[in-house]
């Protein structure tokens, strides 16, 4: 046998070994350089979102020092508030009906322009709830301008968007729009403020029907499907009333109604020099024949009610705003329970049969609360959206 002596085997195992050495001794020396690398990525990426929120929340706590605007009843009510040759003032409009706030916080500002600028949509056409406050929507829209200019403007394109609807899904809702379209790589932020209204009813009271006896008793019922739809119709009704409230007394003032009952409206030097001079007796009052102008508006265009009065009227009886609001309740509670029932109507079937199909009383309590729980937020869906985009 011969032998022959051959040294590059242990050469290239001695290269193989020696190259996995420096991979080791290069990933120890890069190591660092690479964590470093993605703990800044992270670092930077939670400071970004940290001024995000922080940019949100000085805009919306910002306080604007004034802002005014001027309810326009007159040109609904078809009238003409001229001043008289003997009055001193400079503008009859401005005197009765200018609103001026001062020290108010910018989400504030938001919130009532939201709650003033509701429109009921119908057939594509949009009508304001409360058509006298079209000037305040401007002023609103006018001042977020001059807000945003001055806070980020200078340094940023922006995209301010308020939305809010008091029935989620509904056709009557506020919206709020300043600003270009944003392109996708826009900075977005996101917030919830509440508005100023009230939800009259509680939670406790939608789920009043669904108590363990009352459960209980239906599935056991000779029609038990029946008997659920019929629990949760009563609950649809009562959360459709809170809602209710909330677009009555937006859209029909009932307490500033009542107070014109009077059959002797007091008018005051201001109002009265915008109606005839001093030495004349025969006035009637602007803000009730305005009055009359928008409540004929609410009750016959919005409502299609066969309910009017006429604008020579000197009073507004107590009895027809009685009336009159219990009309539009009784009919915004209608729609408001319709339009939860249709949009709700396949999970509701679905949640009453596994109702019927449940073994146990528990079971089927927690299926009618998740239930409910959705027929709850639709009535209420609890603030208004705001997105701030920035670029």
């Amino acid at each position: 046998m011969r032998i022959i002596d051959d040294d590059s085997g242990f050469s290239t195992s001695i290269d193989a070994i020696l190259f996995l050495v420096l991979v080791s001794v290069s990933a120890v020396i890069l190591f660092p350089s690479i964590a470093a690398d993605e703990q800044y990525r992270s670092a930077s990426y939670s400071s970004a979102q940290d001024m995000d929120t922080q940019l949100m929340n000085t805009i919306m706590s910002s306080t604007l020092e004034e802002f005014e605007y001027t309810v326009k009843p007159a040109e609904l009510a078809g009238i003409d508030v001229n001043l008289s040759e003997d009055s001193i003032l400079g503008n009859a409009e401005d005197t009765l009906f200018a609103k001026e706030q001062q020290h108010r916080t910018f989400s504030d500002l938001v919130a009532e322009g939201l709650v003033l600028g509701l429109v009921m949509e119908k057939n594509g056409t949009e009508k304001p709830l409360n058509p006298m406050t079209k000037m305040q929507r401007i002023e609103t829209e006018k001042a977020i301008e001059e807000h945003l200019k001055r806070t980020i403007g200078q340094r940023y394109n922006y995209r301010f968007e308020a939305h809010w609807q008091p029935v989620s899904g509904y056709n009557i809702h506020s919206d709020i729009v300043v600003g270009e379209t944003a392109p996708l790589d826009a900075i977005k932020q996101k917030a919830r403020i509440s508005v100023p209204v009230t939800y009259t009813v509680t939670r406790d009271e939608i789920c009043q029907p669904f108590n363990e006896s009352n459960i209980y008793a239906s599935v056991n019922s000779p029609d038990a499907d029946k008997e659920l739809h019929n629990m949760f119709n009563s609950s649809i009704i009562t959360a459709s009333e809170g809602a209710s409230d909330i677009i009555t007394d937006i859209v029909f003032p009932y307490e500033y109604l009542s107070s014109l009952n009077g059959t002797e409206i007091s008018i005051d030097s201001e109002q009265l020099a915008c109606i005839a001079g001093p030495d004349n007796a025969n006035y009637s009052s602007p803000i009730i024949k305005s009055a009359l102008g928008c409540v004929n508006y609410t009750v016959k265009d919005l409502y299609g009610l066969n309910v009017e009065l006429t604008t020579e009227e000197q009073s507004i009886s107590l009895d027809f705003v009685n009336m009159a609001h219990d009309l539009i309740k009784e009919k915004n509670t209608n729609l408001i329970s319709e339009h939860i029932f249709a949009s709700q109507s396949d999970d509701i079937d679905q949640t009453v049969a596994l109702i019927c199909n449940a073994s146990d009383n528990s079971s089927r309590i927690e299926l009618a609360d998740t239930q409910l729980s959705k027929i709850y937020r639709t009535a209420n869906p609890g603030g208004a959206d705001i997105i701030i985009m920035i670029w």
